[in-house]
């Protein structure tokens, strides 16, 4: 993970979705957010909070921190690149090496590429798609606590 990068989480059992992380002169990272106070960072990139990590980016009170959007240096086993109209697996990453499946067999390998390799035949990382949240009027007047009547839509 690198300084700034924007992350979810679970701090202490409350779910963290609007994250980054900061990383002091140091070398120690934080997750910096407005959930959880935990040990101060320097740095709280305009957040209230910030949670101390180890250097490797473990804490025994932090679950399933991830990346909110993955890049070419995050890449973890089970994400997807994808090339034209077909989807390989990203089955392991070694140093600078990332094993891909073939595209109609996610869990057999293919071959291992570097980064630089991938880009250039045309391989861009396929994104996770938020989940379409459905409201009715009525939702969002009692989301706001007001008369559904005193809603406009613009």
């Amino acid at each position: 993970m690198k300084h700034n990068q924007k992350v979810t989480c679970e701090i202490s059992g409350t779910k963290i979705t609007d994250a980054r992380i900061s990383i002091d002169k140091d070398g120690i990272p934080f997750i910096c957010q407005n959930e959880q106070l935990g040990a101060s960072a320097k740095n709280k990139l305009g957040y209230k909070y910030s949670w101390m990590l180890k250097k490797d980016f473990t804490n025994i009170n932090v679950k399933n921190l991830r990346p909110l959007e993955k890049d070419w240096d995050t890449l973890q086993v089970g994400d997807e690149i994808g090339h034209l109209y077909e989807k390989r697996t990203v089955l392991g990453v070694c140093g600078r090496v990332i094993f891909i499946s073939w595209p109609c067999n996610k869990d057999r390998y293919f071959g291992g590429n570097t980064k630089k390799e991938l880009i250039e035949c045309g391989y861009t990382i396929v994104q996770d798609t938020p989940p379409i949240i459905e409201l009715t009027i009525q939702d969002i007047a009692d989301l706001k606590g007001v008369d559904v009547k005193s809603i406009k839509i613009i």
